[in-house]
Parts: structure tokens; sequence; C-alpha cells
């Protein structure tokens, strides 16, 4: 079983409204980082949650850009009035939706060693 848009759309709402190009594109592009140490149905699971995380980054600038308010990186908060910017780090701000986490949980899995014993044991 290869990743769908219609599996894409099922697990990310988020962004089934994206144009069609769009989601098969990401999808095209997450193909690249399948974990291959993964069972088929894992690395699929794998390419949908990296095209989401892709997918929903390109929603939030196009979001962004038709509110003529772009996002930069490091400020945390922004007043107007006596322009005051306050600059730091915001927890789970990169993923807002928790997709390349998920991502990362099932690639991470490919990391994991394997410990191994021997039972004859050899000299140098």
């Amino acid at each position: 079983m290869a990743a769908t848009v219609n599996d894409l759309d099922f697990l990310a709402p988020a962004v089934a409204s994206m144009a069609l190009p769009d989601k098969e594109r990401a999808l095209a592009m997450a193909a690249e980082y399948r974990p291959a140490c993964l069972p088929e149905k894992k690395q699929d699971e794998a390419q949908l949650w990296y095209a989401a995380w892709l997918l929903y980054g390109i929603k939030q600038q196009r979001a962004a850009e038709d509110d003529g308010v772009l996002a930069r990186p490091g400020v945390v908060s922004e007043k107007e009035g006596d322009l005051q910017r306050t600059y730091g780090q915001v927890e789970g701000a990169e993923d807002p939706a928790g997709f390349h986490g998920r991502y990362q949980r099932l690639a991470r899995l490919c990391g994991i060693g394997v410990a191994t014993v021997r039972t004859n044991p050899r000299g140098c």
C-alpha cells in the first residue's frame, strides 16, 4: 500500500483543503524521507506525517502572507506603539500541529541500535 492523498486528508484534516497538486508534490517530496528500516505500512505512515508537516508549513506561510503579517523567527511577542519586541523560543512553535514530531517518532526507530551477544567469544 502506498501513501495516498486520501490517507493524507484522513490523518491531517488541517491540510485537506489544500490543492491536490500541492498534496501530490508534498507526498512525492516526502517519499525521499521514508525510513527504510520500518515495515512498508509504517514507512507509508511516516511519509504521510512528513508530507502533512510540509503542507502545514506552507499553509501557515500563505495565511501569514494573506494577513499581511509575516512571522519573524525568534520573536515571542511584539507591541506596536513604541515598537517593543521580545525574542526567545516558544515550545512547539516550530511544529504546532505535531506532524513532524509524529514523523520523528517513527524515524527514530531506525536509529535504535540492537545489542548482540556472542556465544563463542573470539580473540582479537
